[in-house]
């Protein structure tokens, strides 16, 4: 039968389960796959392999486990912190910031075992860390290498004022008088505690008679608030920017009261488990006592819990979900209120309709569902939130529907079920430039993307592998923005000389004006300078086997000895690392009920050419079977016949034409592998088929 021509212009729809094998009356079969391996989807639809990954340096110590946690100030300042056992370290621009020769190091409480509970959130230079177990802690950075961490006190900054004094002017009387007097922050405009009590005798109903209020200076005091006693109670009578204050008889506000200290956190059993910004205060939420608490608080003050009586708007605020079940809350999130996920719920709190802002007095709570949240905590695209669900291995996106009222949302792993069966997220983080790509990792130490654009309606899974026999473990992932890119840490443990290593390694930018700055090595390092043949700075790889890309010409069966490798040609630019395998394979051919034959499912196949759409793209294989490297069913495409050493060829992009081994079953699924350290992007596939009868 003459041959059919068969298109796929998308893989928007990533690695689809092989429960969906069949399902070809869905949209997302038409540009699916059954295999994406160390590709990512990119958001217009194509598959480019990754590029590799950069090794940065082995944490301080291998046997323990380690964490990596971003600290970003601004698009030029942004940092990777090394969390180990009782310290962490400090990187930026991918290099490790140093104290004279020595790492920078600062030390911390945390075992290495609790690093992965630890929760942070951050404004500007103070990140604050909570974890069920361990005091609030904020960590301050002063400089590259002057970083401190410490205890949260949680009270007024400002120090109330001393020296308080109280006399009687104009005469005297037997009716006893009581004041207090608070200070006035002269930057944030935080009010002090109130100083104890003084009391002075005298008769304010008589005319001229007076009592004086004197205290002595505060530092960074701008003003001070004197209160007075009336039955019991201390109401505002006035403020004054000066160190004395007459009270001729004012009627104390008993609306305007002094704040009563508090720390809700302040013993084992009362530490927060997470922690957000919210309205200008700083929320908490979650202790092993109070699982289902949230603490607020004060406006502006991020340290102050103190409240007054009757409460002000300006006041700290604690509240606690009412709720069927007693479920923790495990993370918090500002998003058209405050967000809250719970082990089994979602809520938003709000300040309800009569009140745009959260306050003691104005506290609304809506429930948006009962899905229930993992403790891995949740990330923002836009205006949507992705969260792992406590039970099932799904991730799902949840937005504000206003046709709704409420947030709702889909499953985005129900297309890749098979990634997740019997897995929980580990930690994950989201790169929104230049691809909007979610990196996840699994408790398995298996490493997932998801390419998100929810307004074009594109999430597509892909895994991703690295090593000899997939033997990496990732264990930990994060994201932060270098340049104009956001650019992804792993945390990966390897097994180097029969020995566990835990490795911090960068995702490298796949933009590359030539060829010889393509970076598609994992592990791996780059030299660049006077022509050489012996590449030395690989001790990390002692004993594997690796692969260079020289000047653009690729160097295969490479072994590291003694730190280095040694390559035939003196090469001035070369990117060595462990080899990376990217893997795509179509889905069983389908086209529809063509020319009245019904489906071509099932039906005996064979391809005899293949077309594909490329964008900057080199040495790729294809075949119907998947195999290693000189496999029989496995065909390059050559761009030229003979290697130039000293001009390497350049990636193509547009059509190119492959006549893949002839095979027929009842799939039609082609593979296309890409074994070398080589750029790979397949825009669209079209092969012809031939029907069998």
């Amino acid at each position: 039968m003459a041959d059919l021509r068969a298109y796929q212009p998308s893989f928007g729809g990533g690695e689809l389960s092989p429960a969906l094998w069949a399902r070809v009356d869905q949209g997302k079969y038409g540009i699916g796959l059954k295999t994406a391996l160390n590709l990512f989807i990119n958001p217009h639809g194509g598959a480019s392999n990754r590029a590799g990954l950069a090794f940065i340096r082995e944490v301080k110590a291998s046997a323990n486990k380690a964490r990596l946690i971003p600290f970003q100030f601004n698009t030029e300042q942004s940092y990777v912190l090394e969390f180990g056992h009782l310290y962490f370290r400090v990187f930026r621009d991918g290099g490790l910031v140093l104290s004279g020769a020595t790492p920078y190091e600062v030390t911390t409480p945390y075992v290495h075992t609790a690093l992965d509970e630890l929760v942070f959130v951050q404004e500007a230079d103070v990140m604050y860390i909570c974890h069920p177990d361990y005091p609030v802690r904020k960590l301050a950075r002063h400089a590259d290498n002057n970083w401190t961490l410490a205890v949260v006190t949680f009270a007024p900054k400002i120090a109330a004022p001393t020296g308080v004094a109280a006399v009687p002017l104009g005469g005297s009387g037997s009716t006893t008088y009581g004041y207090s007097v608070s200070a006035i922050d002269n930057e944030s405009g935080e009010e002090s505690l109130p100083t104890a009590p003084v009391y002075v005798n005298n008769d304010l109903t008589v005319t001229g008679r007076r009592n004086r209020i004197t205290w002595a200076a505060v530092a960074g005091a701008s003003r001070y608030i004197v209160y007075k006693n009336d039955n019991g109670v201390y109401g505002y009578i006035g403020g004054t920017a000066g160190l004395l204050f007459d009270d001729d008889n004012i009627a104390a506000d008993l609306a305007d009261t002094p704040q009563t200290a508090r720390n809700p956190f302040n013993s084992a059993g009362n530490y927060p488990r997470c922690a957000t910004f919210i309205e200008q205060r700083l929320a908490f939420a979650s202790t092993k006592n109070d699982p289902q608490a949230v603490w607020l608080s004060q406006s502006a003050n991020y340290e102050n819990f103190g409240y007054s009586s009757p409460s002000k708007a300006s006041d700290a605020v604690t509240f606690r979900i009412r709720a069927r079940q007693v479920n923790e809350i495990r993370s918090m999130l500002a998003l058209r209120g405050l967000m809250l996920l719970t082990s089994g719920a979602e809520w938003i709190v709000s300040g309800g309709s009569q009140s745009d802002a959260i306050s003691p007095s104005s506290i609304k709570i809506d429930n948006q569902g009962y899905r229930g949240a993992a403790r891995v905590q949740p990330i923002v695209v836009g205006n949507t939130v992705l969260f792992a669900q406590e039970r099932g291995g799904v991730v799902r996106d949840f937005s504000y529907v206003y046709t709704e009222d409420s947030f709702v949302g889909k499953d985005l792993t129900i297309l890749a079920r098979h990634l997740f069966e019997n897995r929980r997220i580990k930690a994950w983080a989201y790169a929104q430039a230049p691809y909007s790509i979610a990196w996840v990792v699994l408790d398995n130490g298996a490493l997932v993307s998801l390419t998100y654009l929810k307004e074009h309606d594109v999430w597509a899974w892909t895994r991703h592998e690295s090593g000899p026999d997939d033997d990496a473990v990732f264990e930990d992932v994060t994201v932060i923005a270098e340049g104009n890119e956001d650019v992804p840490y792993f945390l990966v443990k390897r097994t180097i000389g029969g020995q566990s290593r835990r490795y911090i390694e960068r995702l490298h930018s796949r933009v590359f004006q030539s060829v010889n700055d393509a970076f598609f090595v994992d592990c791996g390092l780059t030299y660049s300078g006077a022509p050489a043949t012996v590449i030395g700075g690989l001790a990390h790889l002692e004993g594997q086997k690796v692969v260079a890309l020289a000047d653009g010409n690729v160097v295969r069966n490479l072994t590291v000895t003694s730190g280095s490798v040694t390559l035939d040609v003196a090469a001035s630019k070369v990117h060595v690392g462990l080899p990376i395998v990217s893997a795509l394979q179509t889905l069983d051919i389908d086209l529809g009920n063509v020319g009245g034959l019904g489906t071509v499912q099932g039906r005996q196949k064979s391809v005899s050419n293949v077309t594909l759409r490329v964008e900057q793209t080199r040495g790729i294989f294809i075949g119907p079977r998947d195999g290693a490297r000189g496999d029989e069913h496995l065909v390059e495409y050559k761009q030229r016949s003979t290697e130039d050493w000293d001009d390497p060829i350049e990636p193509v992009t547009g059509d190119i034409s492959l006549t893949p081994q002839w095979d027929w079953d009842t799939g039609g699924n082609m593979w296309i592998k890409q074994f070398d350290p080589l750029p790979m992007t397949i825009l669209a596939i079209m092969p012809d088929i031939t029907l069998g009868r």
